[in-house]
């Protein structure tokens, strides 16, 4: 399933369902699409059936493997194959620590949940337009 990066194809990796649909839902009447997985172990497995989304938004919270662990290997995968995308991570968590390590990983954008639709499209339009 490769896609052109001119579809504006964002990966959302959430294991929040209510949170993951409301998301979708906002994301896909801004004239984006978009697939979603649950965990961090979907998206790299999914990442590495050559599917080439635009952008990445992902939690840090999840089961199996979560947001920090897939950063580390995203940030690896690109060392490895020069392919940058890039992520912003979407978090609940309320720790300045964790916000200092996730922005370590060389992430592009950070979104506090609950955030704002107004918030999460602007952040979406200044990476992929």
């Amino acid at each position: 399933m490769t896609e052109s990066r001119n579809l504006k194809e964002i990966l959302l990796v959430d294991d929040d369902l209510d949170y993951s649909e409301v998301t979708r839902t906002r994301l896909e009447s801004a004239g984006y699409h978009v697939s979603a997985v649950f965990n961090g172990l979907e998206a790299l497995e999914l990442l590495e059936q050559d599917y080439c989304p635009s952008l990445i938004i992902m939690d840090i919270d999840m089961p199996d493997r979560n947001g920090l662990t897939t950063l580390i290997s995203l940030n690896a995968r690109r060392d490895r194959t020069g392919l940058h995308i890039p992520v912003v991570v979407a978090t609940g968590i309320e720790s300045d620590r964790v916000r200092e390590l996730v922005m370590e990983q060389k992430v592009n954008g950070y979104l506090k949940k609950p955030y704002q639709s107004e918030e999460l499209l602007a952040t979406v339009k200044n990476l992929i337009g």
